[in-house]
């Protein structure tokens, strides 16, 4: 009896496991070549995975579109370290009939991160090297594709870089989307954190009120680098409490299933300790209210409803200060800091009825 038990369970076992390969081989595998063929493009289009020399470096850079005569988006990623082309697939289809969109994965992060070696680029990091790395990719797309202009669209610390990019050299832009724009990261903290801690209160479990309490003042002064971990604790209550995307098996199945990333990209997707010279910065330094307040092309915002981490109150106030040709502010109902992955309806309207009709216009 004990050995058919034994057998049965070794049987079960085997069978789980057998269960467990094949579900890999069609995440890793099957899935990832379905959605490739399914979005293939040919020409007019362009679909194509280039390593470019930009800043002295080897960088990633992906350009999408069913037609290359039309208007081009370079996306600006956030983190830093946090790049955006492996997820592309949960939102960017949806405008490639309209735009030509390159993915560009910065230098230490994504595919960029294994064509040097992490430690010497680490070294050259600053708000300077990547702000010029943007001039050069700008210019590299300009003469790929045969543009004069092109449209940034900066996501959360690149709509830092963005911001600044088009307004030092508007000539080679159209216009400017920013997503989940980025005012000043400790001001926005102090309130998240307020709002966190009322939650945990409400929630009246003693422990984490004492862990979160034990937080304040928070973010403390002093320079980034030297409460990290008291920054990280935050983000990780956040999530807790439903401030901030927790993850989850939604944003791992996008990750894990994205035909644009191998498995070892997929595994080194977030490497944001490789960006501490610019989580100071943006912690230490910068601020979009010191910026002139005069732009020369369209400036279009569009910010989550449900935005912790740059939250819509900022950034409604810096955009009411702005002089554009053309201005617009958009918050997204259901939506968070990540705002093009929700309410890909309401956002996608935006974009493609409200914006793109602004830009084609002039």
């Amino acid at each position: 009896m004990k050995q058919k038990v034994l057998k049965r369970l070794g049987i079960g076992l085997g069978a789980l496991l057998g269960l467990f390969i094949l579900f890999c081989i069609v995440l890793f595998l099957i899935y990832p070549a379905i959605l490739r063929h399914i979005h293939r493009i040919e020409a007019p289009g362009i679909d194509s995975m280039e390593i470019v020399e930009i800043g002295g470096i080897p960088q990633a850079l992906y350009f999408r579109g069913r037609d290359v005569e039309n208007p081009v988006i370079l996306f600006i990623h956030g983190g830093p370290g946090s790049p955006v082309m492996p997820r592309l697939h949960d939102f960017q289809f949806a405008w490639e009939d309209y735009f030509t969109v390159v993915q560009w994965d910065q230098r230490n992060t994504g595919k960029t991160y294994f064509l040097s070696d992490p430690e010497v680029v680490l070294e050259t990091l600053s708000f300077e090297r990547i702000l010029y790395d943007a001039y050069e990719v700008t210019h590299h797309i300009r003469d790929r594709l045969g543009k004069d202009r092109i449209i940034i669209m900066g996501y959360s610390w690149g709509s830092v870089v963005g911001t600044v990019l088009v307004q030092s050299y508007p000539q080679y832009f159209s216009a400017y989307i920013g997503l989940g724009q980025l005012i000043n990261l400790r001001d926005a903290d102090r309130a998240s954190f307020e709002l966190l801690l009322q939650a945990v209160r409400d929630g009246g479990n003693s422990s984490h009120i004492a862990s979160v309490e034990a937080l304040a003042p928070y973010p403390p002064d002093g320079p980034f680098e030297d409460w990290f971990s008291q920054f990280s604790e935050f983000r990780s209550w956040q999530r807790r409490y439903g401030f901030v995307s927790s993850g989850g098996f939604g944003e791992a199945f996008l990750l894990l299933t994205s035909p644009y990333y191998s498995l070892r990209e997929k595994m080194w997707s977030s490497t944001t300790r490789y960006h501490m010279p610019i989580l100071n910065y943006i912690f230490d330094d910068f601020d979009a209210r010191d910026l002139d307040t005069t732009f020369e092309i369209p400036m279009f915002f569009i910010t989550g409803e449900h935005d912790y981490i740059t939250p819509p109150a900022p950034a409604r106030d810096f955009y009411e200060q702005i002089s554009a040709p053309i201005k617009a502010f958009f918050l997204i109902p259901d939506a968070g800091h990540a705002v093009m992955h929700y309410n890909h309806s309401e956002f996608n309207r935006v974009l493609l009825e409200e914006i793109r009709p602004l830009i084609l216009e002039r």
